[in-house]
């Protein structure tokens, strides 16, 4: 359910910029900086990057039968050097994005897992510690971005049982 949300999100905005700035190509790329060896996991240039960052429980009384989660997605402007000023112009396009897409939901976004009732987006702020903080934790240089809260996924016990498939590994 996680993957779906972060790519119709990235897709629906890939489709706005586009759109926007008259482009053919793809601008929006769902990746992490880094791989696990250490080398940098992005090699195309000049896109815009979604990295799911945090994933937490937001605590709701009385049901037990879902989990309500809040997904931190960064979208970083990652331009080369001398696209700085594009880096910012794709940035703000990307503010603008979600100021006028808050919601997603079945009706503006039909390709939503139906165990997705809605995607509220907030910006995060982080202070200045709280930004290098993050940064170091992912392992790359600070870039252009912004830190969304994306409110509600729902995962319900009958949609994760029937969404993986059973372990049948070794028993011990």
């Amino acid at each position: 359910m996680i993957h779906n949300a972060v790519g119709v999100v990235a897709e629906k905005l890939n489709n706005f910029l586009k759109s926007n700035f008259g482009l053919t190509e793809d601008k929006v790329l769902i990746s992490n900086f880094m791989n696990q060896d250490g080398s940098s996991a992005i090699i195309e240039p000049d896109k815009v990057i979604v990295t799911l960052v945090n994933l937490q429980e937001e605590k709701v009384s009385g049901n037990s039968q879902s989990v309500k989660l809040v997904l931190s997605l960064l979208f970083t402007a990652n331009f080369s050097g001398k696209n700085y000023l594009e880096a910012l112009k794709f940035l703000s396009a990307t503010v603008s994005f979600f100021q006028s897409n808050t919601v997603f939901d079945s009706s503006n976004s039909p390709d939503l897992d139906s165990g997705i009732e809605k995607l509220r987006f907030e910006i995060d702020n982080l202070d200045f510690n709280q930004q290098s903080n993050l940064w170091g934790a992912l392992g790359a240089k600070q870039m252009p971005a912004v830190l969304y809260k994306v409110r509600m996924i729902n995962f319900r016990d009958s949609e994760i049982g029937n969404s993986f498939p059973v372990f049948g590994g070794v028993k011990f």
